[in-house]
């Protein structure tokens, strides 16, 4: 479909969208839509569009002033550096390239004549709201063609460069919207960053229903309270590392949102017995940028909190092993998912595209299993097994295990190469606060809990860890700290052997 009249056919002028610092009705949107349609007509060249602002707002606008003219968008993260800018712009080569005040140095580097400021959409056309009631037509128009290019959250060192068309972002629209019973009166709350998959199915959820749309670049107790407080936040799906920041609140009632999705990365069992003993309506969601949302879980209404929810109606889940041949239930293997929702493929990248697919299936690069009643299980991240003297070590065994340990509020556990176990399982826990002892009473905690192979040989107790924008612990980037350390985790060990 074409976004663009959906967006005009379900528009409500009055309803708002709210930031920080700025807010606009939807009537101004239309008209800001218009005006920067506009400008892009104005060049002959302008098929790929390329956006890098610090301005949410900007991003709205170009989404739909894109679908409504069937160009391709590249929304960039802006909290890239700038050989990372120019690498992007460099594999892409836009046609049009729009960015606010804080990026021009850019003209510096890029060499073209169509480099645009992004407060150039900020002026109305001559259409006013009025008009808007005669636009309401729905159209198919372009909705096969490209129409965004986006990348990978960037828990690898490659993101990889994802393409939609307009029909895969409707469809996906309808496939959560269906999922959470989304309505107009709804006000939504949107936290993740909109060059990323992620952010684009809440922002399209909202504006596409026509709800209140409230943003927040960042994670903000405070303002988080305020806006929760004074516009009655209904729907809002959140990586689990905001959930767990703000956990109290939730659950002393202090913070209230009627509906909250967990995304991102997994929700620890203990988290969701938390919730579910104060009937918070809490969900947990399984899924990728490439193929969508894969499963549900309703918290408070299931026995399977170990689970990330039941795979859903229009989706189909199969467990591999090492030769891609098809594992039987409580078997874990790699999670392939086929579904309609699919990207249409990586962008400039046919090896890659085919290598992600197995008969149809793409393969996560997630370790799980499912059970008999078709619920699906995470263990691991396929690159994140620890394979220490020959045993498979799953981190997610002692992550889970580790967390119900009193002062924790974080772990991760990683591989770190070692002489004698090829490698060692090391344990990096956030605490609040220091403690001489803590170290000898959690090893005592999992001694009992874990079985010997699944012991770490060594721990740090750090007050953070290094995540990605969607609030992921990006393992890479802990297990470089500690590579270069060079520790000897199996020196005592050798010791007593010798």
């Amino acid at each position: 479909m074409n976004l663009y009249s959906i967006f005009l056919k379900n528009l409500q002028i009055e309803k708002r969208v709210i930031s920080e610092n700025q807010e606009y009705s939807y009537g101004q949107i239309y008209n800001f839509i218009e005006n920067t349609s506009n400008i892009i007509k104005k060049f002959k060249k302008n098929e790929k569009i390329f956006l890098i602002s610090k301005n949410f707002f900007s991003y709205l606008i170009l989404f739909y002033a894109c679908s409504k003219l069937g160009k391709t968008f590249i929304p960039i993260n802006n909290s890239l550096s700038k050989n990372q800018i120019l690498d992007v712009y460099e594999f892409i080569k836009p046609d049009l390239i729009f960015f606010s005040s804080e990026y021009s140095f850019l003209k510096k580097y890029i060499k073209s004549k169509n480099t645009i400021l992004d407060s150039n959409f900020f002026r109305y056309s001559k259409n006013n709201d009025k008009e808007i009631l005669y636009n309401k037509k729905l159209s198919k128009k372009y909705s096969n063609k490209n129409f965004i290019i986006t990348f990978s959250s960037g828990t690898t060192a490659s993101p990889k460069p994802i393409l939609y068309t307009q029909k895969i972002k409707y469809d996906r629209y309808l496939h959560i919207k269906n999922i959470y019973k989304i309505i107009k009166n709804d006000n939504i709350l949107l936290t993740s960053p909109v060059d990323h998959s992620l952010g684009q199915r809440i922002l399209f959820l909202a504006t596409l229903t026509g709800c209140n749309l409230l943003y927040l670049k960042k994670y903000n107790k405070r303002l988080f309270k305020k806006f929760i407080k004074n516009e009655n936040i209904s729907f809002s799906i959140l990586s689990s590392n905001y959930i767990n920041l703000m956990k109290n609140e939730l659950l002393k009632k202090k913070i209230k949102i009627k509906k909250i999705v967990s995304a991102a990365s997994t929700l620890s069992v203990k988290d969701k017995l938390d919730f579910k003993k104060k009937n918070i309506k809490l969900y947990e969601m399984y899924g990728a940028a490439e193929v969508g949302t894969i499963t549900n879980l309703l918290t408070f209404n299931s026995k399977k909190e170990s689970s990330v929810g039941k795979i859903l109606q229009n989706c189909d889940v199969k467990i591999l092993d090492d030769n891609l041949r098809i594992l039987k239930n409580e078997k874990i293997g790699e999670i392939a998912c086929k579904t309609n929702l699919k990207l249409k493929n990586y962008y400039k990248s046919k090896d890659l595209t085919k290598k992600s697919f197995f008969k149809n299936y793409f393969l996560t690069g997630d370790l799980g299993y499912k059970d008999k009643e078709n619920f699906l299980y995470f263990v691991s991240r396929k690159k994140d097994v620890i394979i220490s003297s020959g045993e498979n070590i799953y981190p997610s065994d002692i992550e889970r295990e580790a967390i119900k340990f009193k002062g924790i509020s974080e772990c991760c556990a990683i591989g770190i190469p070692d002489k004698y176990f090829g490698e060692a399982l090391f344990l990096v826990c956030v605490i609040k606060k220091k403690n001489i002892k803590i170290e000898i009473r959690l090893r005592n905690f999992l001694r009992n809990r874990l079985a010997n192979f699944q012991q770490p040989l060594g721990y740090d107790f750090v007050k953070s860890l290094p995540k990605n924008r969607l609030g992921k612990i990006v393992k890479e980037e802990v297990k470089k700290i500690y590579i270069k350390k060079k520790l000897d985790l199996s020196k005592q060990i050798r010791k007593i052997l010798n």
